[in-house]
């Protein structure tokens, strides 16, 4: 009955409408709680190039994660207080509250003290610069310059992940010399942050014992890198319909960081539903 064969792109949202109708069960929804490494998360769909970046950055070496003692669930935000306007029995804080006191732990930094005489990373200045001349393709070289140089800056690797992320939005009026893309590629785009972010989560995992059970709080600045390379990837994944492993991205998220400062909750409820981004925005 329809007027004319579907194309693919509306051949794959047909689909996931059909899926989300038909009442598909979430497979990350029952796994047990733990940090899930990105070879389980995304078994066998790392994008291109990502073992490559990992190995360069193991190669010049990764110190491992610190301890600074052991952590009760409430403190770290597992618990919310009556009132606060979280459903206090949330399964997320069930699953984080009854795992019982964990290590409070910090990734190391990749820059040593002193190699900077004035404190600012790179990272720092290409930023600096970027908001100081709104030159976004001279941010993109400093960027790609960055982790060229040194493979383990992960929040380099996941401003670089923005970047391309940020270009792949609908309304983005994109930047000099960019021409305006359709959705072929601004697919594409959000695959190459895809693999920017699995690059960062990769590159930090080398810090991280298997299995790792500890927290890694949002108040550490040294976490933070880590956690919005994560949340970077949960929403490439979910642009890009991969509903199952955004979940448990952000089921991770809430695993290292349940006081969630993030906002992992909110897009937790739409990734469950296999709302589509265009859903979403409508």
């Amino acid at each position: 009955m329809l007027p004319s064969r579907l194309d693919p792109d509306c051949m794959r949202r047909a689909l996931v409408v059909l899926k989300r109708h038909a009442g598909a069960s979430s497979q990350a929804s029952a796994l047990e709680p733990r940090y899930y490494r990105l070879a389980q998360v995304v078994p066998g769909r790392l994008q291109q190039g990502v073992p490559q970046r990992a190995a360069r950055a193991a190669a010049a070496g990764m110190p491992a994660v610190r301890s600074w003692g052991d952590r009760d669930p409430a403190e770290a935000g597992a618990i919310m207080p009556s009132g606060s306007g979280d459903a206090a029995a949330s399964s997320w804080q069930q699953r984080a509250a009854a795992a019982g006191t964990r290590p409070d732990c910090i990734l190391p930094e990749p820059y040593p003290p002193g190699r900077s005489p004035d404190g600012y990373l790179p990272l720092d200045r290409a930023l600096d610069q970027r908001d100081a001349t709104g030159d976004t393709a001279r941010y993109h070289r400093a960027l790609e310059g960055i982790v060229r140089r040194e493979p383990r800056d992960i929040d380099a690797w996941a401003h670089l992940g923005n970047y391309y992320l940020d270009l792949a939005a609908p309304d983005r009026t994109p930047p000099p010399g960019v021409p305006p893309a359709g959705e072929r590629q601004r697919r594409s785009w959000r695959r190459t942050a895809l693999g920017c972010y699995q690059t960062a989560v990769s590159v930090a995992e080398l810090a991280l014992p298997d299995p790792f059970g500890g927290f890694l709080n949002w108040g550490h600045l040294d976490n933070r890198p880590f956690l919005r390379a994560l949340h970077g990837m949960a929403l490439a994944l979910w642009q890009l319909d991969r509903f199952e492993e955004a979940e448990q991205t952000l089921l991770n998220m809430l695993w290292l960081n349940p006081a969630d400062n993030q906002g992992a909750r909110e897009l937790l409820a739409v990734v469950r539903a296999q709302d589509s981004r265009e859903d979403t925005a409508q």
